[in-house]
């Protein structure tokens, strides 16, 4: 009994588990409406709070692409990385200068958003 109860609720868990597009749209999902939540904000710690979530979540783009696993193109991987390393910059600049606009680490993330949606339903 406990057996089939088990098995049916991992079928029903990979039955509506994410692709990895969706679970990586989902996370610039995630990564927009925290950046949202502070950009008009003047609480400095919160502010910072939302860039270094921003700034884990490209660190991890810039890792995955770092290495060659012959599943991305190289000039894919290329074009994550550089990505990566100017939101990185800038976002480094957002911590340092609270005064400087989160809008364009918000339209970045949509960017990507918008590439993910639109490759998923290819």
């Amino acid at each position: 009994m406990y057996q089939n109860n088990a098995m049916n609720v991992y079928r029903l868990a990979a039955s509506t588990s994410l692709t990895d597009r969706e679970a990586d749209a989902e996370c610039f999902r995630r990564l927009i409406a925290v950046l949202e939540s502070v950009v008009h904000g003047r609480d400095v710690v919160q502010r910072n709070q939302a860039i270094a979530t921003h700034q884990r979540l490209w660190s991890l783009i810039q890792r995955a692409n770092a290495v060659e696993t012959g599943v991305v193109e190289t000039e894919d991987r290329l074009l994550f990385a550089r990505m990566a390393d100017q939101a990185q910059r800038y976002g480094i600049r957002a911590m340092l200068d609270p005064d400087l606009s989160l809008v364009p680490l918000i339209e970045t993330a949509r960017n990507v958003l918008e590439g993910l949606e639109q490759a998923g339903d290819d």
